[in-house]
C-alpha cells in the first residue's frame, strides 16, 4: 500500500516547486481566505432571506471585500529566543533613550548599560535555545463569496531547532537519565487547502505532502548518584553522560567535509529527483471546525499536521554520534593518588575523537510533523468584526524536544477597521515558548501588506526582556 501512496499525482505538485524546500509553519493560515469573522456581505440571490441575514451586521458600515483569487509572495517568518541572556540585561529600556536621544547620536554607545550586569543565577537554571523559520514563496487561493474556497501552497519551507541543557547538569545534581541535546528538522511542503459550509459549519481542510530534508531528535542522557567500587567496596559519586544522536538526511552525506561534496549532491538530487521524492515523502493533514454560535461569539478547533501512519514519511541516510563519557569516584583514593601519581584508568573514560559513522537504514526512519490541536473561541462584544477577542487553548506533540508533549494556548485581541487596518495583539504559549506579539495588516483589496514582531523566550518573565526576537512579512495581490 505504501508504494501506491507514493503515486498520485500529489508528486507532480511538488515537482511544481523545483528544489525549494519547506518547513512546518507555526499553523495553517485559514484566516487568509476570511478575515472578515463571518461579517463579510453576501449577494444569494437564489435565498434572499439567508443573505440578509449574513449581512445583516455589517449593513449600516462600509466593509472591504475579501478577495476573490489571490496570490500570496514572500510570505517569511523567523524566531529566535532563549532563557538566558535578554536585550535588557545589556541595553537601557526605550525611555530612557527616548529622554537622551540627542546624546544617544553623539555618543551610541550609551544604549548600553554601564555595567552590564548578567544573573549567573539563570544560567544554572538550565538552558534553552530555539529557533524556527518559515518561507512561503507562493500561494495562490479562490474564494467564492467566502462559501468555499480552494488554494495551492507550492514550495513551502519550515525549519526547527532547539537546545536544551538541563539544571541538574550544570549544578551537578543527582539526576538518572535525565534527556538533553539537540532537536531539529526541516521539511518541504506542497498542500490543498480548501473550505466549505455544511450547514451552519464552517470547515476547512488542508491535505499535503511532505518531505523531511533533514531530521533528528535529541537522545543525550545524564546520570548522577553515588557508586560503589566492586573491588574495594569504596564509595562515591558516579557522573555519566550517554549519547546515540542520529542525524537523518533525505540524501547520503557521507563526504560532506570534502570540497565537491555539494557538487556531488545536486548531481545526485538532479539524476534521482523522482526516486527520492517516492521514497522519502509522506502525507498529514490540517482540520479547522467552526461554529458560529451567535452574533457575538464563534467557537471552533483547529488541528494542525493531523498523521496518516500508513503513509507517514521516512528517512534513510544518516550520521551518528555515540558513546560514552563517565567519571567514578569510588576508584580514587588518597593513597593510590599519592602512589601511583594520578587517577587510575578505571576512574573515568572519555572517546578519544568524535567522529560520526556514515550509514543507511533499509528499514528508514519514520518521521512525523509536529503535531497541534488548539481549541478557541472568538468574541465579538460589539457584534462586529471591530473587536474579538480570541482565547485558545490545546497542545502539541512534538519528538523534536526532550518532552513531546506540551500544553499551548494564550489569548489574542484583534482590531478590525472595515477589514483594511488590522491590528492583533497577542500572549500566547506556542512552540515551547512564549510569544508576546504584535501584528499589522494593511488590505487594500488589490494589495495587502503584512508585518509582525514578537518577544519570545521560553521563561515568561525574559519574553517580556527580549530575550529573543520573531519577525513576519506577507505580501497578498489580487482582487
Amino acid at each position: 500500500m505504501g508504494n501506491r501512496l507514493k503515486k498520485p499525482f500529489l508528486i507532480a505538485i511538488l515537482l511544481l516547486s523545483g528544489a525549494s524546500l519547506r518547513a512546518q509553519d507555526e499553523s495553517f493560515d485559514f484566516d487568509r481566505f476570511d478575515n472578515s469573522n463571518n461579517f463579510a456581505e453576501f449577494t444569494d440571490e437564489e435565498n434572499p432571506e439567508a443573505a440578509e441575514t449574513a449581512k445583516a451586521p455589517a449593513r449600516k458600515r462600509f466593509r472591504l471585500n475579501n478577495r476573490m483569487v489571490e496570490l500570496s509572495v514572500a510570505n517569511i517568518s523567523f524566531g529566535i529566543s532563549n532563557d538566558f541572556i535578554a536585550a535588557a540585561d545589556i541595553i537601557r529600556n526605550p525611555f530612557y533613550m527616548l529622554r537622551n536621544i540627542s546624546n544617544i547620536q553623539k555618543d551610541p554607545g550609551l544604549i548600553y548599560k554601564d555595567p552590564i550586569v548578567i544573573n549567573i543565577d539563570d544560567f544554572f537554571n538550565g538552558l534553552k535555545f530555539d529557533f524556527n523559520a518559515a518561507v512561503k514563496p507562493v500561494s495562490l487561493n479562490f474564494n467564492w463569496k467566502d462559501r468555499w474556497g480552494f488554494g495551492l501552497d507550492i514550495g513551502h519551507i519550515d525549519i526547527w531547532g532547539n537546545i536544551s541543557i538541563p539544571d541538574k547538569l550544570l549544578t551537578f545534581k543527582e539526576a538518572k537519565n535525565e534527556k538533553f541535546g539537540a532537536g531539529g528538522a526541516v521539511f518541504a511542503d506542497t498542500g490543498i487547502p480548501i473550505f466549505f459550509h455544511y450547514n451552519t459549519f464552517k470547515i476547512k481542510i488542508r491535505p499535503a505532502v511532505y518531505v523531511p530534508v533533514i531530521y533528528t531528535e535529541p537522545n543525550i542522557t545524564y546520570s548522577h548518584g553515588s557508586s560503589v567500587n566492586p573491588e574495594t567496596e569504596q564509595e562515591g559519586i558516579r557522573f555519566e553522560v550517554n549519547y546515540d544522536m542520529r542525524f537523518y538526511s533525505v540524501l547520503d552525506i557521507k563526504g560532506i567535509q570534502d570540497g565537491d561534496f555539494f557538487a556531488r549532491m545536486l548531481e545526485d538530487l538532479g539524476n534521482n529527483y523522482w526516486s527520492i521524492l517516492a521514497d522519502n515523502m509522506g502525507y498529514d493533514f490540517g482540520l479547522c471546525v467552526e461554529y458560529p454560535w451567535n452574533n457575538m461569539l464563534d467557537i471552533g478547533v483547529d488541528i494542525i499536521n493531523i498523521p496518516i501512519p500508513f503513509a507517514a514519511a521516512r528517512l534513510n541516510h544518516y550520521s551518528r554520534f555515540s558513546g560514552e563519557a563517565y567519571f567514578d569516584t569510588s576508584y580514587i583514593d588518597i593513597f593510590s593518588l599519592i602512589s601511583e601519581g594520578g587517577i587510575p584508568d578505571e576512574a573515568y573514560s572519555y572517546p578519544e575523537k568524535l567522529e560520526p559513522q556514515f550509514g543507511y537504514d533499509s528499514k528508514g526512519k519514520t518521521v512525523y510533523r509536529p503535531f497541534s490541536m488548539l481549541f478557541y473561541a472568538s468574541f465579538r462584544p460589539f457584534e462586529s468584526p471591530v473587536l474579538s477577542l480570541i482565547p485558545s487553548l490545546g497542545f502539541s506533540i512534538s519528538r523534536l524536544y526532550t518532552k513531546p508533549g506540551a500544553v499551548e494556548g494564550g489569548l489574542n485581541v484583534r482590531f478590525d477597521h472595515a477589514n483594511i487596518f488590522i491590528t492583533t495583539l497577542g500572549v500566547n504559549y506556542n512552540d515551547r515558548k512564549w510569544k508576546n506579539s504584535i501584528g499589522f495588516a494593511l488590505n487594500l483589496r488589490a494589495f495587502e501588506f503584512d508585518i509582525g514582531l514578537s518577544m519570545q523566550s521560553t521563561d515568561f518573565k525574559k519574553s517580556w526582556q527580549g530575550a529573543g526576537i520573531g519577525i513576519k512579512t506577507g505580501i497578498k495581490l489580487g482582487w
